[in-house]
């Protein structure tokens, strides 16, 4: 039972990580996807810092802990490796935007 609920968590978790990045929207595409990116991986990071709460206060046990985490780091791998994509493919003025943004320096 507990683990049936747990998967359903899981899958819930992954369409919520994962939703940002299928939602149309207007305005330029470049700005949208990294928008969209951003916010998944916050999103990922977020799961995997309840996951660890829950952890914690004997809400999930262990195998059912590290099976949750490895899905969740997976998914928030992917969403990293999609930014890096991203931010190698991107023009220098993107880049330096995203800096600027990140409250770098150029």
């Amino acid at each position: 039972m507990i683990a049936a609920v747990l998967v359903v968590l899981a899958l819930a978790t992954a369409a919520f990580v994962l939703a940002p990045l299928a939602r149309l929207e207007t305005g330029p595409v470049w700005e949208i996807e990294g928008d969209q990116l951003v916010h998944a991986r916050e999103t990922a990071y977020r799961a995997l810092r309840d996951l660890e709460m829950d952890r914690a206060t004997g809400k999930v046990d262990e195998a059912d802990y590290a099976a949750l985490r490895a899905r969740f780091e997976a998914d928030a791998v992917a969403v990293l490796h999609r930014l890096d994509a991203r931010a190698a493919a991107a023009p220098k003025r993107a880049r330096e935007e995203a800096r600027l943004d990140a409250g770098g320096s150029t």
